[in-house]
C-alpha cells in the first residue's frame, strides 16, 4: 500500500512510518540470517576437511613402523615432519605434528617414561576467522623389545636463591647419541628427556657424555654448579638420571663515594672493595677518582643474590673510611641492583706530588713507575700508586707533623730510589725522583740479512739507544744462515725497539718503521730486522 493510499485508507503519518521500520528490520533480519548461515556452511566445511586431513594423518602414523613415529631431529626422533602444508580446493591447510612419549606403566613393572606414544595432529586453515582442529591417537610398541634400553633424563630448574621451581624455562639436552633437543619445564619446573639413545661407552668418545644447558635470557645465568660443562653425565642403558639444574638473575653493585660535609663525590683516590658472604667468598676490588663505582661482576664471575650480607668498604685519600653490610640485592627477583652510598668525613690533610724521571740523559719521565708513600706522624699504611704518562702521581695524606714521610720509588730495569718528605695542612709537597739505569746480562742479536748493515737498539723508555754495524759473519736460527749479525749485551730485561738504516740523509740514518723485541735476562735472544 502506497503513503497516500494508507493516508485514504484512515492511517496516520506516524502510523506509516513504524509500518515501514518494521518491514526494514524483518527484511534485515531475514538477510542477516542468511549471511550468519552461509558462514556457518563454510565454517563446517573447513572444519570437515581439516578434521579429515588430520585423521588421514595419525593413520600414517599407525601405520609407520614403531622406531619412526616420531619428528624429525625431535624427541622421540622419527620420520614425522613437523609441519606440513597442503591444498584442498582453493584453501591451504597447515598441519603441525607432535609426538610425545607417555609415561604410563603397567602396574608391578619398571618405570621406563616411554610405555607408548602419544601422536597429536593439528590441522589450521590458512584464512581469516579459521579454527583449528587437533586430533591425537595413541601408538603402543609393538613389544616391550621396542621401548627397552632407552635412558632417560629427568631435570628440575630452580632459582638457586629462593628455591622455588621456574616453570616454563627451555632446557637443551645434547653432546651425546641422540639428536639435540630442547624441551620447556612444566609447572613445577620439571623436563623430561625420555627414549634417549645411550651414551657412547669410551670415555674417549665426544658423545661419552650427555650435557643440560638452561636457556633463559640475561640476566638469567646459570649457578657454579649448573653450568653445561658441569651438568654432565653418562647414561648406560635403561639408566635414569635425576638432576636439578639451578639458575639465578645475575646482581649489580652500585657504589657511591661522597663527602659529608658537602654531598658531592669524592674524587680523591678512592678504593672500594666488595666480599660476598660465605661459604664461598669473593671479595673484588675497584680504584678510582670519580666517586662511583659499578661491580656487575665480582672476580671474572656473576654476583650471585644473598639473603646474607654483602661487606662493601670504602678507603679514601685523607677521609674515615667506611664499611656497609647488607643483602644483595634487595627485593629480589624483581629487583636486581643493590646501591652502596658512602657518606665519608674529611680529615686534615695535604698532598705529596711525585714526578718519576730516568738519572739518565735526557732525563725523560718514567711512566707506571711504582710510588710507596708510609709512615708520617700518624704512621700511615703503605700506600702505593702508579705515576702516569708524564711520570707523575698525587696523592693526599695527613699532614706529616713531628716524623716525615718515607718516599720510595721503583720500576722494573732501574735501581730503587728513597727521600723523606714533609707535608702540612693544605699544603703540597713537590718531589722530583730519579732512577738510575740497572746494567743487566741480557744480550738481543740483531741480524739485518747482510754484512755492514747499520741496525739500532732503543729501549722503549729511551734511556738506552745505540747503534752498531753488522759483523761478517754466519749465523743460523734454525735451518735459515743469517750473513751478518750485532750484538748489544748488557742489557737490563725488558722490551726494545730495532731499527735497520734504509739509508742516509746529510750523513744522517733514516731508521726502518721499527720491531718490538724482548731481552731476556741471562739469555741472547736473536731478532731479524727487516
Amino acid at each position: 500500500m502506497t503513503p497516500s493510499r494508507a493516508r485514504q485508507a484512515g492511517f496516520s503519518y506516524i502510523e506509516i512510518l513504524v509500518g515501514i521500520m518494521i518491514l526494514a528490520i524483518v527484511a534485515g533480519g531475514i538477510a542477516q540470517g542468511i549471511g550468519m548461515t552461509s558462514a556457518s556452511i563454510a565454517r563446517s566445511k573447513l572444519d570437515t576437511t581439516a578434521s579429515k586431513i588430520a585423521a588421514a594423518a595419525l593413520d600414517r602414523a599407525h601405520a609407520m613402523p614403531y622406531e619412526d613415529v616420531g619428528i624429525q631431529g625431535g624427541s622421540p626422533p622419527g620420520e614425522i615432519a613437523a609441519t606440513t602444508d597442503q591444498t584442498v580446493g582453493r584453501v591451504a591447510y597447515r598441519t603441525t605434528m607432535d609426538v610425545r612419549y607417555v609415561d604410563d606403566a603397567a602396574l608391578g613393572q619398571p618405570r621406563t617414561y616411554v610405555n607408548y606414544k602419544k601422536v597429536t595432529a593439528t590441522v589450521t586453515p590458512q584464512v581469516a576467522n579459521a579454527r583449528a582442529v587437533t586430533q591425537t591417537t595413541l601408538v603402543a610398541p609393538p613389544s616391550f623389545g621396542a621401548i627397552a634400553g632407552k635412558s632417560t633424563i629427568v631435570a628440575t630448574v630452580i632459582d638457586a636463591v629462593t628455591e622455588q621451581p621456574l616453570p616454563g624455562v627451555p632446557v637443551t639436552a645434547d653432546g651425546s647419541t641422540s639428536p639435540t633437543q630442547t624441551r620447556s619445564t612444566d609447572a613445577d619446573g620439571t623436563v623430561v628427556f625420555a627414549g634417549l639413545e645411550p651414551s657412547a661407552i669410551s670415555s674417549s668418545d665426544p658423545k661419552h657424555r650427555y650435557r643440560l644447558s638452561v636457556g633463559l635470557p640475561d640476566p638469567w645465568v646459570p649457578a657454579a654448579d649448573s653450568t653445561p660443562d658441569v651438568v654432565q653425565q653418562h647414561l648406560a642403558a635403561s639408566q635414569t638420571w635425576t638432576t636439578t639444574l639451578r639458575v639465578f638473575k645475575k646482581a649489580t653493585i652500585d657504589v657511591q663515594v661522597r663527602d659529608a660535609a658537602t654531598g658531592q663525590l669524592i674524587t680523591e683516590t678512592s678504593e672500594v672493595t666488595v666480599t660476598t658472604p660465605g661459604p664461598d667468598v669473593i671479595s673484588a676490588g675497584q680504584t678510582g677518582t670519580t666517586g662511583l663505582f659499578r661491580f656487575s661482576g665480582l672476580a671474572g664471575r656473576p654476583i650471585m643474590p644473598s639473603l646474607s650480607e654483602f661487606t662493601v668498604t670504602a678507603e679514601v685519600d685523607c677521609y674515615r673510611p667506611g664499611t656497609i653490610k647488607r643483602p644483595v640485592p634487595t627485593g629480589y627477583p624483581g629487583n636486581t641492583l643493590e646501591t652502596f652510598a658512602f657518606s665519608l668525613t674529611r680529615e686534615a690533610s695535604g698532598y705529596i706530588e711525585v714526578v718519576v724521571r730516568s738519572s739518565a740523559a735526557p732525563n725523560p719521565a718514567l711512566p707506571d713507575a711504582d710510588v710507596t708513600i708510609s709512615g708520617g706522624g700518624a704512621n700511615i699504611a703503605p700506600i702505593t700508586r702508579t705515576t702516569d704518562a708524564q711520570g707523575r702521581v698525587r696523592v693526599c695524606v695527613p699532614p706529616s707533623g713531628n716524623a716525615n714521610y718515607v718516599v720510595s720509588a721503583t720500576k722494573p730495569g732501574y735501581g730503587q730510589g728513597s727521600i723523606l718528605a714533609s707535608v702540612g695542612q693544605n699544603q703540597t709537597t713537590p718531589i722530583t725522583m730519579y732512577l738510575t739505569p740497572t746494567p743487566g746480562n741480557a744480550t738481543i742479536r740483531l741480524a739485518a740479512g747482510s754484512s755492514g748493515k747499520l741496525v739500532r737498539l732503543r729501549s722503549l723508555s729511551g734511556t738506552y739507544d745505540q747503534s752498531q754495524t753488522t759483523n761478517s759473519r754466519t749465523y743460523w736460527y734454525g735451518l735459515t744462515p743469517y750473513i751478518g749479525y750485532a750484538d748489544f749485551t748488557n742489557l737490563a730485561a725488558g722490551d726494545y725497539v730495532a731499527y735497520v738504516a734504509t739509508g742516509f740523509s746529510g750523513g744522517t740514518p733514516t731508521w726502518s718503521s721499527g720491531r718490538t723485541v724482548r731481552a731476556t735476562a741471562s739469555t741472547m735472544t736473536p731478532y731479524y730486522v727487516p
